[in-house]
């Protein structure tokens, strides 16, 4: 009884909130199609998804690029000619030229078994999605938003350039396309949005953390992670806070983050449930590799969540 009376009110508190929130599609649509490609945020895209996230690294050309891992996913990726990457091979040691001889979409990514395989499939260049989605004639993709990750590893500095030069080049190819004001861009790394605010102070960031984050803001500053971070996250001009979602825990986590002046954005939710409990909580937006499923919950919530429990 107990159960059904909160169904009744969480599905109650869902109701009319689509608008609300920020559906993001994780690497596009992961759920249904391989990560990081163009077929990938297309789906994101025609599912209705409200924002594309994805991630970027640079060729030893300085061509931008989207893919996750500094060095190719092997797993994930073969060459055109069908053999298969054996050695690690870093992107950033890699010309445009040499990078476009992977197929990134042959291989089924085993979470996801859904995944529509497309053989032939190339590590996309950041201007090719912008190509996309400027000439696409979808309805969505006249107004959908970007996610822009920039990975850096603080602790590899040669992984990619400098923390100024690749804002400023990601930022200038961004105004080049007409999509400042549909971007933000994202990192782990304070000084990657250090240097965003310095070459375009209007810029529009968010500073991305988890469980090891706040341990490490522990450490410099003992029985204060938190505060820590915000007050990093306030010193980088951040307006969003994009927290692994098992760090929030209750409504008030939200709030309190939320009252500091922050949007907060958790990534990467696939549950049902768990959106619903992050929607409940009032999170401004859900990173998910499901854009469909949250849009779904959204619109339908006693469809989704009165499925009966696995099992």
């Amino acid at each position: 009884m107990r159960f059904v009376v909160f169904f009744i009110m969480l599905c109650s508190s869902l109701m009319g909130i689509s608008s609300e929130i920020d559906v993001q599609g994780h690497r596009g649509n992961r759920m249904l199609r391989p990560e990081n490609t163009l077929p990938s945020f297309m789906a994101a895209i025609e599912a209705g998804a409200s924002t594309l996230e994805l991630d970027i690294l640079v060729t030893s050309d300085n061509q931008l690029v989207i893919h996750h891992d500094f060095f190719v996913n092997k797993a994930l990726c073969v060459y055109l000619d069908g053999r298969s990457v054996t050695e690690e091979v870093l992107v950033r040691s890699l010309t445009l030229a040499e990078l476009k001889k992977l197929d990134a979409g042959s291989r089924i990514n085993p979470l996801f078994p859904g995944q529509l395989a497309i053989p032939g499939t190339q590590i996309p260049t950041l201007q090719e999605l912008f190509d996309l989605i400027n000439t696409s004639s979808h309805p969505n993709a006249k107004k959908i938003r970007l996610n822009l990750e920039i990975k850096r590893d603080l602790r590899f500095p040669d992984w990619t350039l400098p923390p100024e030069k690749l804002a400023d080049a990601i930022t200038t190819q961004v105004r080049r396309n007409g999509l400042s004001e549909r971007v933000y861009y994202s990192s782990f790394d304070p000084e990657v949005l250090a240097a965003l605010h310095k070459v375009e102070p209007a810029a529009k960031t968010a500073f991305i953390f988890c469980k090891e984050s706040l341990e490490v803001a522990s450490i410099l500053q003992p029985e204060a992670g938190m505060e820590f971070l915000l007050g990093l996250a306030s010193m980088l001009h951040v307006s969003i806070l994009s927290p692994d979602h098992h760090m929030l825990k209750s409504k008030a986590d939200v709030l309190f983050l939320q009252k500091q002046g922050f949007s907060v954005i958790p990534w990467t939710v696939n549950d049902p449930k768990r959106w619903a409990e992050l929607i409940e909580m009032g999170v401004d937006g859900i990173i998910s590799d499901d854009p469909i499923g949250l849009l779904e919950l959204l619109k339908e919530p006693k469809k989704v969540l009165g499925k009966p429990p696995a099992g």
